[in-house]
């Protein structure tokens, strides 16, 4: 945990961000963004004046799911500057998986 979190007012006793809050997220609220994952799971705001971190590290957590398979995305649309924006979700076979063992 670095000194920009403890500004931020999140401790030592704060739990580790993680892929399986990103699961059941989407679980209670399917078809979300990027940014809203990052908005409403892990209070990261990536623009504007509230943006404290970088991205990377949030990224990386919804990448990682990805690869497990644990959620997918689907294109949502084209924006003009070549950047696309997806939309994710947990399929569900992997959402009765996650809901028996969670």
């Amino acid at each position: 945990m670095g000194y920009s979190t403890m500004l931020m007012g999140k401790g030592f006793d704060q739990p580790r961000n993680s892929v399986k809050q990103i699961v059941k997220y989407l679980i209670e609220n399917p078809f979300q963004t990027e940014t809203e994952i990052q908005e409403n799971v892990f209070d990261y705001f990536r623009y504007g004046y509230r943006q404290i971190e970088p991205n990377k590290k949030y990224a990386d957590l919804l990448r990682r799911g990805l690869q497990k398979g644990l959620y997918k995305r689907f294109l949502w649309k084209k924006k003009n500057d070549s950047r696309n924006l997806y939309r994710y979700y947990v399929p569900t076979s992997v959402k009765e998986n996650f809901l028996k063992n969670n």
